[in-house]
């Protein structure tokens, strides 16, 4: 059985009213092998960008199938690792989460990253 979010998935900056995701739009998943920038770096815009090098261990995210699943998130340009790293659309707080390469491309948003709200 999948778990579904229940709440509304929230931007963590305090202030930010920004609204991720409504409920039941994403699913609950495991990736115990997903590394994410530290929480709070800024990214260098341009056509391609340096992977960060300080990483921080994830496990449980909210994953969606496409960009459009979620109400508001911005989407980095391609890493030198081929990823892509999710922010708030609003305020560009980051990273949230990852939009991983590969043949099987998922979005994730860290669970430990967002607020929750009714």
């Amino acid at each position: 059985m999948e778990t579904t979010n229940t709440l509304t998935v929230k931007c963590p900056r305090l202030g930010c009213p920004s609204t991720l995701l409504r409920p039941h739009a994403a699913q609950l998943v495991s990736r115990p092998l997903i590394m994410l920038p530290e929480f709070g770096q800024t990214f260098e815009r341009g056509p391609s960008m340096e992977a960060p090098e300080t990483k921080n261990k994830e496990e449980w995210f909210w994953r969606v199938a496409q960009v459009m699943d979620f109400e508001n998130i911005g989407v980095s340009h391609t890493a030198t690792d081929g990823s892509k790293y999710l922010s708030c659309a609003d305020c560009d707080i980051a990273p949230l989460g990852i939009q991983t390469a590969g043949d099987s491309v998922e979005l994730l948003i860290a669970n430990s990253r967002i607020n929750y709200s009714k």
